[in-house]
């Protein structure tokens, strides 16, 4: 079955990540319709892929009879009400992550989906890369896990992927009013997560969450089998672009630790532990495509020490992810990443802030 797929935001992601892997998977997917609300931005990357429907409105787009499903990658405060306009139109739906900004979004686009026969699928690709799937099944015979290290040290995306390649962005062609409308959208939802008196340092804090460190706390649900019990520790720091935070998962302790600057590396990934084993793999930044991931697995006993590499593994995440998203649509495969799967993302999201806010206010 190939699947005609209508775009809905036209920003970095769609130019560096999703637009280059329909464009391969194209024995899947046929790319036939987009959209953005800067007219230039939508003219110059329709006409770079030769993509001959494109719409002024989103609404337009899921209207679109000969549409399939829709990949939406808008900004974060709109995918939960573009989602519930798709689903309604009869489209299957990938979200970029997050699903919503607000557990009250993201229930009514659950039940939205659960009302519908259409699949929804939230794009947590960290979750389908090769060496992430390889330590999921190492764990199967891991034994009691003793501790678990999670990290997101990194530059942002802009420092590697203008060396490789030009993202187009608006020429001040965006309409004034729809700029204003979408920013008080954003900020009313801010205030509902945040609180309305909440300081920059815990709202741009709750941006970071909700961006890079979803990838890796979704990640490590998935990993160990769940959410922690509780939060035990949780600080904001460098105005809510470092957060360093303490979980308990009961037998074990987690650690995450996040932190965004200006130096030029990409350290993230998960590192867990048993009384003698240890797996260990770090994610590439998704900027340049088809970077190596390994997973390093660790075992001592008394009179041996025996480390094993499995890979490189190049197959790109956001590749599988789409693989996946077809394969969910035509051949009814599990869906792993659902909108009701994002609930535990933002109750661990207001737990996690809760703490940090406490911690600021000492």
């Amino acid at each position: 079955m190939r699947l005609r797929v209508g775009l809905v935001g036209l920003g970095e992601v769609a130019q560096l990540m999703h637009i280059p892997t329909l464009h391969k998977l194209q024995e899947q997917f046929e790319l036939t319709a987009v959209h953005d609300v800067s007219p230039s931005v939508l003219a110059r990357v329709a006409d770079h892929w030769k993509i001959a429907k494109r719409y002024d409105t989103a609404a337009a787009l899921f209207a679109d009879s000969e549409i399939d499903a829709v990949l939406i990658l808008s900004p974060d405060q709109h995918h939960g009400e573009q989602a519930r306009a798709a689903i309604a139109a009869g489209k299957h739906v990938f979200i970029e992550k997050p699903a919503c900004l607000t557990a009250a979004d993201l229930e009514t686009l659950v039940a939205a989906e659960v009302a519908s026969d259409r699949v929804v699928m939230v794009g947590y690709m960290r979750r389908f890369a090769p060496a992430f799937m390889a330590a999921k099944q190492e764990l199967a015979s891991f034994g009691p896990i003793s501790y678990v290290r999670v990290r997101d040290v990194i530059c942002e995306g802009p420092w590697f992927f203008n060396q490789t390649d030009k993202v187009v962005t608006p020429s001040g062609d965006i309409p004034a009013a729809l700029i204003d409308e979408s920013r008080a959208l954003r900020k009313a939802m801010m205030d509902a997560m945040c609180g309305a008196d909440a300081p920059a340092i815990v709202r741009r804090g709750y941006e970071v969450m909700t961006g890079l460190c979803s990838h890796s706390l979704s990640a490590m649900r998935d990993l160990l089998g769940g959410s922690p019990k509780r939060v035990l520790g949780a600080q904001l720091s460098q105005n809510g672009e470092q957060l360093t935070a303490m979980f308990d998962y009961g037998s074990f302790t987690a650690i995450y630790e996040c932190l965004i600057d200006d130096i030029a590396r990409f350290d993230a990934g998960i590192e867990v532990f048993s009384k003698n084993k240890r797996l260990n793999f770090r994610y590439n930044t998704p900027y340049l495509r088809n970077l190596p991931m390994t997973l390093e697995v660790q075992e001592s006993t008394a009179d041996s020490n025996l480390v094993r590499t499995l890979g490189p593994f190049h197959k790109d995440a956001f590749q599988i992810e789409l693989e996946a998203f077809h394969a969910s649509i035509a051949n009814g495969a599990p869906n792993r990443t659902p909108p009701s799967d994002s609930r535990e993302d933002i109750e661990l999201f207001s737990k996690i802030l809760a703490v940090a806010k406490s911690t600021l206010a000492e």
